[in-house]
């Protein structure tokens, strides 16, 4: 089972999922045009501009969660974008919007567990959360076992797969 976010840890909010729209759209992108993406809602309200919900007072890169409507982290991942949201919003074809949410892997993604996990009452609501590595505080680079972490933002993927060691989310597992 995911465990919850290190109370050390200050987190923003950057997006609350909350229902899945009919229909689907695809991505105008040759790897991942074979997905039927879900319309997750509310939909980003300024494409790749649309600011976080939270916003905190640095700049990426950063470390993003998703948790679901209990606090269990479910997914773990990272962005080098200036704003947290750009990772997740790509424009779509054969939808009724501009802009929608994609995050997601060859294999499938973040957008689908969110969509089944919404879908079948596994939670309310699922909610982006975000902290900048230059944010990321001495304490937690300790409880990381990431003590000599002087420029954490060299180790972008190095702080993501220790927070996925600790937090054992279950959308990380490689199926």
């Amino acid at each position: 089972m995911p465990s919850q976010l290190p109370s050390q840890l200050k987190t923003y909010n950057a997006w609350t999922f909350n229902k899945v729209e009919g229909g689907t759209f695809r991505r105008n992108k040759r790897d991942f045009a074979h997905h039927e993406y879900p319309i997750l809602a509310p939909l980003p309200t300024n494409g790749r501009h649309t600011k976080a919900l939270e916003a905190s007072r640095l700049g990426g890169p950063y470390i993003y969660f998703v948790t679901d409507d209990s606090g269990q982290v479910r997914y773990v991942g990272k962005s080098l974008e200036d704003q947290v949201i750009q990772r997740w919003v790509r424009p779509g074809i054969r939808g009724t919007a501009k802009h929608y949410w994609t995050h997601s892997t060859k294999s499938g993604g973040c957008v689908f567990n969110i969509a089944k996990g919404l879908q079948a009452g596994e939670s309310r609501e699922y909610n982006l959360r975000y902290v900048p590595l230059m944010e990321i505080t001495p304490e937690v680079y300790m409880q990381l076992g990431l003590p000599d972490m002087a420029d954490p933002t060299l180790c972008l993927p190095v702080v993501e797969q220790a927070l996925v060691k600790m937090l054992n989310p279950d959308w990380n597992a490689r199926r």
